[in-house]
């Protein structure tokens, strides 16, 4: 599904009216209709709830407007709260409409704001369509006021298109915004909806149609897409095949500090399919790790950490049908950044660089623009620090994860609540997952199931992909969210794969 920013939804509703003739009455009309049809199908019936329709003064307030009139179809208990004056000749219309169908109108000012909390201790539904997603500057004034007051005493607050004072193209929140249970959004839902804080505000959300041409979407394509699983293939698996049949994955970490972290990659991958496994790492540590799964192969080093003296032993095994994963817990001595240099610039397989690797890597940015299917997987702490920025500037910053995918060459897959994907020409929104990922090596058991999926059919894309979604997926399996032990999430791995088969 299509992730659509503000001003391509205004660049598709005027080629709809434009090209089309479908006036922007009509448009409203449909929205209007539709969400009181979600309204129908979430609440039941209609007759038993009170409405209180809090209208600004642009479109989405007439969205609201007929939202209001159709209501009155099914009860008497519908009231519109006018916050300031219409703006637009489509919402003064319906006003007029819907005062023709006897509704009430309440206008609010500054004068009478008090009797906004007694209005909403006696409805039982608010809908807001106060701002859409045109909103671009901080809500002040009355428009706060009116928004502060419905999230402390609304009971079920239902937005029109995108809960107010939320950015359609950020997630942001400007000033002040309401706090929804439920959304309806017209057409595609927009990067708001999934990125945080107005993820968290959007509730519930439900996209409708309301009459744009289909084939807009193919005249103007569109760069961001909600990850699915019409996105990836989860690979074959042969009924004549052996362990050669699936690919080979060499995860390189460890280190005197961090022994468990590489164990947790091998894992990822021997749970996504791969046929061998191996793990290059400090004797004792790869020792350990056999001890716990016997199916890894073992490349030992001499040393507490890696240097470049053990780039020779590694690359030995390293051969056409190999997925290399390096960084988990590698550690950032400066030996082992000559060690990460000299393997990343040797090698010409797919290679997902993570944790401690991207650290090193932030120093060789521009050694690695020449290279071929590069996964780079940083959560935003690392990301900031490959690009040398703040933590703030990169968070949920879709734009930049493109721009430095596309700069680099390389496929970015930005590890957060939502995690942001790019390969220089799309990006990918996945929402799967949940709090039992918020814990140490996490991101381990996902760097080797992204390289686990790549090893089986070489798609580096559809590894990424594949790999995020389904890891995402698992977690939720998981019944007692956040209690977990990280390892216990790779038992639901294989049960999350057959769901998206």
């Amino acid at each position: 599904m299509r992730v659509v920013s503000s001003n391509e939804m205004k660049m598709l509703e005027r080629k709809t009216i434009e090209d089309f003739g479908i006036s922007n009455l009509v448009l409203m009309e449909r929205a209007g209709v539709s969400t009181v049809e979600v309204l129908w199908r979430e609440l039941g019936n209609l007759s038993q709830y009170s409405f209180l329709v809090f209208c600004g003064p642009g479109n989405n307030g007439g969205d609201g407007l007929v939202i209001a009139r159709e209501l009155l179809n099914f009860t008497e208990a519908v009231k519109v709260v006018l916050i300031s004056d219409l703006t637009t000749n489509e919402s003064r219309k319906n006003l007029e409409i819907y005062k023709s169908f006897g509704g009430e109108i309440i206008k609010i000012s500054k004068e009478n704001i008090l009797d906004v909390p007694k209005l909403l201790e006696n409805s039982n539904v608010v809908i807001d369509a106060i701002f859409g997603t045109g909103l671009s500057r901080d809500v002040k004034g009355i428009y706060a006021e009116v928004i502060d007051y419905i999230n402390l005493y609304s009971k079920f607050t239902v937005s029109v298109d995108i809960p107010s004072g939320v950015s359609a193209d950020t997630a942001n929140v400007l000033g002040t915004a309401i706090r929804s249970d439920l959304t309806v959004t017209f057409e595609y839902p927009k990067v708001g909806h999934f990125l945080f804080p107005g993820r968290a505000l959007t509730g519930k959300l439900k996209v409708v149609k309301i009459g744009m041409p289909k084939i807009l979407s193919t005249i103007y394509p569109c760069d961001k897409l909600l990850l699915t699983n019409e996105h990836f293939t989860v690979p074959n698996r042969l009924k004549e095949s052996n362990k050669s049949s699936y690919g080979k994955v060499i995860i390189i970490g460890g280190s005197k500090e961090f022994i468990g972290a590489p164990l947790l990659s091998a894992l990822g991958a021997i749970r996504a399919g791969t046929g061998r496994v191996y793990m290059a790492g400090p004797r004792d540590i790869v020792k350990s790790a056999v001890n716990y799964e016997p199916g890894i192969i073992p490349i030992a080093i001499e040393n507490e950490y890696f240097s470049e003296n053990d780039v020779n032993i590694v690359n030995n095994y390293i051969d056409s049908d190999t997925v290399v994963v390096i960084g988990p817990g590698l550690g950032r001595k400066n030996g082992v950044g000559l060690f990460v240099k000299k393997i990343v610039g040797s090698v010409n397989v797919p290679i997902i660089i993570d944790a401690d690797a991207i650290y090193h890597i932030s120093n060789l940015k521009d050694k690695i623009k020449d290279k071929d299917n590069l996964v780079i997987t940083p959560h935003p702490g690392e990301f900031a620090k490959f690009l040398g920025m703040n933590i703030s500037e990169v968070k949920y910053n879709y734009k930049l994860v493109k721009e430095t995918s596309k700069a680099y060459n390389s496929i970015i897959a930005l590890k957060d609540v939502t995690t942001i994907i790019s390969n220089g020409e799309s990006l990918f929104f996945n929402v799967t997952g949940n709090s039992s990922l918020s814990k140490g090596g996490s991101g381990d058991i996902l760097s080797g199931l992204i390289a686990g999926f790549i090893a089986q059919n070489g798609d580096v894309l559809n590894g990424v992909l594949l790999g995020v979604y389904v890891f995402g997926l698992a977690a939720e399996m998981y019944e007692y969210e956040g209690h977990n032990l990280i390892s216990e999430i790779l038992d639901y791995i294989p049960k999350a794969i057959s769901e998206v088969m």
